[in-house]
């Protein structure tokens, strides 16, 4: 007897879409919540960050919508010029008139009244020319001088820049991620091992180095020991959830975001998910990230070439990383970090990054069959 079997139905990644639809939502309406009362006194508009996040969400629609149709190929084709175009961009920080400081960093290019992170766009960028460069180097990605050693010095030059903004956070997520793909590539372990080790006592140098890491790193240990002081945010965080409980206060009945946790509306915004909506809400949106992670990595699994299972899992990482840092930080599990609670979190460059970020994704999810 014979069987006719069934077509092959492509992977669905209407999911993942539905799931950052709905963390973007979500988010708007965190986002108004936290910083209302702050817009209004600065800027004697209530809706200011409002309006400016609902723009960043058209424009980032517009860049999903982009990568999600481009055609296969040509993510190949863009690697190289978009990572060139990226690493430029960094440099552009230290123009004079054009890059902005800020908060003890250089990150920013101010143009034509718009903000932007270039070290955004180059996480992106270098993931996707990562990708190419590992499917490029498949009969030589597992030796040292004609595998390993590239990325590594690829690497080392990105993290110069970086540390010069200076922004450790970006450098240290690039680094996990870069070893996740390299592994899914083909990488020897040895080889990972034997540069990472080295590298423990280097980054203990360079954190403690600067004052004011080693000041994060004492109000993460005992933010209570000057809780006026480098104690304060994360002192304002903890009062936060404490005061949410398990229910929460309602959205829009929060207190911390009156002047009292800095940066509510954007690095801290987890804060007021768990004051304003509780454990419950602060789970969900835990739940949420977890479920965009599991179905970003069952993508990596199903594809069958180089290129995309190493980008897929890349891209995933990426964004499930910054998100448990985010939320860690918060909590008090780690310590300060300037990264955004992606899709939640109010600012343009990481909101419209992350979003072509999916589109990818998405693109990467209508090549697998079931």
């Amino acid at each position: 007897m014979y069987y006719q079997t069934a077509p092959r139905k492509r992977f669905d990644g209407g999911v993942i879409l539905s799931a950052v639809v709905l963390l973007l939502a979500f988010g708007i309406i965190m986002v108004f919540s936290s910083s209302g009362i702050y817009a209004n006194d600065k800027y004697k508009a209530l809706h200011y960050f409002l309006m400016k996040q609902a723009f960043w969400i058209g424009v980032g629609s517009l860049g999903l919508i982009f990568f999600r149709n481009l055609k296969y190929e040509k993510l190949r084709e863009l690697s190289k010029p978009l990572f060139i175009l990226a690493v430029l961009s960094v440099f552009l920080v230290f123009v004079p008139h054009l890059g902005k400081y800020a908060g003890g960093a250089r990150r920013w290019i101010s143009l034509f009244g718009f903000t932007f992170e270039p070290s955004e766009f180059l996480k992106l960028a270098f993931i996707l020319y990562v990708a190419t460069a590992i499917e490029k180097k498949q009969e030589a990605i597992k030796t040292f001088a004609g595998g390993f050693l590239p990325f590594l010095i690829i690497f080392a030059v990105i993290s110069g820049v970086l540390l010069l903004q200076p922004d450790m956070g970006s450098i240290l997520m690039l680094l996990f991620v870069l070893g996740l793909m390299l592994f899914v590539g083909g990488i020897r372990l040895a080889h990972v091992l034997a540069i990472s080790l080295p590298m423990i006592p280097l980054g203990y140098m360079l954190i403690m180095k600067a004052s004011y890491r080693s000041k994060r790193i004492k109000a993460f240990l005992d933010p209570w020991a000057d809780p006026q002081g480098i104690g304060f945010q994360m002192v304002q965080s903890f009062i936060a959830f404490g005061s949410g409980g398990i229910f929460g206060k309602g959205l829009g009945n929060g207190t911390q975001k009156l002047f009292y946790l800095p940066e509510a509306h954007t690095d801290f915004i987890f804060a007021i998910v768990g004051e304003e909506a509780g454990l419950l809400g602060a789970t969900a949106v835990l739940l949420v990230f977890g479920f965009i992670i599991w179905k970003g990595i069952d993508i990596a699994i199903r594809l069958d070439d180089v290129f995309g299972k190493v980008l897929a899992t890349g891209i995933t990482s990426w964004i499930g990383l910054q998100a448990f840092i985010n939320m860690s930080v918060v909590t008090g599990l780690l310590p300060t970090k300037g990264l955004t609670l992606p899709f939640i979190s109010y600012g343009g460059s990481s909101l419209l990054i992350n979003m072509m970020a999916v589109g990818i994704l998405l693109n990467l999810a209508k090549q697998v069959r079931r």
